[in-house]
């Protein structure tokens, strides 16, 4: 009888001709076929949806690259550090490739309910109809210099207006904004920003949280999350795994076919202590921490 009904309703839909598949809410989309939600977005949704359709080669070819581990000449080594972590890196950006959807999200998490993340343009009032109580998404965006924030074990990806000033992606030739490093070191300064901080690139990061969560690094971790490009080299593998923006610099590398990095087996790493508490520091005060 169940199926009965399911193939009732099968042949309306395409009778009035919709796919199993289609998606009749404008603020949603399908993403490799998964249904995600874009939600308070307005005119900004469009860019939402651009950006996720833009992270999809950079994703695949993040896949196919990781699996070549530290052979692969895309920094694979200085990011995640050892062939240990190959399984792990393909298989969370696996996950935000196909959008898996996951379970008991909160608020209200429902035991039986699998979906990908909902992506939130931030509002004065995003705080009252979002239930997150002891953040206030709006207050954050404004205070600090993030693009966008994932709380922890939520459902929902929370977009700052800040967001919606980055370019989808990087425009000119593939290598324009590739690092260079100087005594096996990234340069300081605005390069590894010129680098990652696109949109398509952000998005990922953000999913990185999502999908690692409740492990993934954040201001309320020891050590913290790192958005400094040396401190993430200085990460152990472990602790690689768990920063997005690992994550972020490495499909940003992959995607401008960047081959310059350093080789954390080598000085000046691991950093010496007063100076990576200096990066960490710097990381709190100057580098907007947005996972909570």
């Amino acid at each position: 009888m169940y199926w009965k009904a399911v193939a009732v309703v099968l042949a309306c839909a395409a009778l009035l001709g919709l796919s199993a598949a289609a998606d009749i809410n404008p603020s949603s989309g399908l993403f490799r076929g998964k249904k995600y939600d874009i939600r308070d977005c307005e005119s900004f949704t469009d860019q939402v949806e651009n950006a996720l359709d833009l992270g999809k080669e950079p994703l695949l070819a993040a896949i196919n690259a990781a699996k070549q581990g530290v052979k692969s000449p895309h920094g694979f080594q200085a990011w995640f550090k050892e062939d240990a972590a190959i399984h792990q890196v393909t298989d969370t950006l696996k996950n935000i490739l196909s959008m898996k959807p996951v379970r008991k999200r909160i608020p209200f998490p429902n035991p039986f309910e699998a979906r990908p993340p909902i992506f939130v343009c931030v509002k004065v009032d995003t705080r009252a109809r979002y239930g997150t109580r002891l953040r206030d998404p709006y207050k954050y965006c404004q205070d600090s210099a993030s693009f966008g924030l994932y709380i922890n074990r939520w459902k929902y990806i929370f977009l700052c207006e800040k967001f919606f000033t980055l370019k989808a992606t990087p425009l000119g030739p593939p290598t324009k904004y590739c690092p260079h490093t100087v005594n096996n070191g990234f340069q300081v300064g605005p390069e590894m920003g010129l680098l990652a901080d696109y949109q398509k690139y952000v998005l990922i990061h953000e999913m990185v949280h999502f999908y690692l969560s409740p492990d993934s690094l954040g201001w309320h971790t020891t050590p913290p999350e790192s958005y400094r490009a040396n401190r993430c080299v200085n990460f152990d593998v472990k602790t690689s795994l768990r920063n997005p923006m690992n994550f972020q610099y490495f499909v940003a590398m992959v995607d401008q076919q960047c081959t310059d990095a350093p080789n954390p087996n080598l000085p000046p790493f691991p950093l010496p202590a007063a100076e990576l508490a200096e990066e960490i520091r710097k990381d709190i005060l100057h580098h907007a921490i947005d996972s909570f």
